[in-house]
């Protein structure tokens, strides 16, 4: 339980550092990929939304597996993300909790990164093999 509520927390403060501002979000999006500056937008809007609600479903113990599973594979884009952007220099940091200026992404980004995945693997499979309200 601590350490879903430890994810929870990650996912929360990270939604929440986005949320209110996202058109420095949408900028940092397209720091990163090359897409139409609309989609940017949209992912701009939805995802901090996605991440808090997903955190909050894991706090109050609401479809724990499927708030998990998305936590686990969400990070572990954002794992890959640092990696394919190690020693790159975002004009808007890495994006994840919050804004800065520009930040060169170095192994202290991969390293955390890393370990909010395992933190969410960990979380993911404990929920997934626990059993379920219908099967108690």
């Amino acid at each position: 339980m601590i350490l879903r509520w430890l994810l929870a927390g990650i996912y929360l403060y990270a939604g929440g550092t986005k949320v209110f501002n996202p058109v420095l979000f949408q900028a940092t999006i397209l720091s990163y990929y090359n897409i139409p500056e609309a989609l940017a937008l949209v992912v701009a809007i939805l995802f901090p939304w996605l991440e808090i609600m997903a955190g909050l479903s894991l706090l109050v113990n609401w479809k724990t597996k499927y708030s998990a599973g998305f936590l686990f594979f969400l990070s572990l884009f954002f794992f890959i993300q640092m990696i394919l952007n190690y020693s790159n220099i975002l004009p808007y940091g890495c994006g994840c909790f919050g804004f800065s200026g520009p930040e060169k992404i170095s192994l202290y980004h991969i390293g955390r990164d890393f370990l909010i995945v395992a933190l969410a693997g960990l979380v993911c499979i404990r929920e997934w093999k626990r059993p379920s309200a219908a099967e108690k």
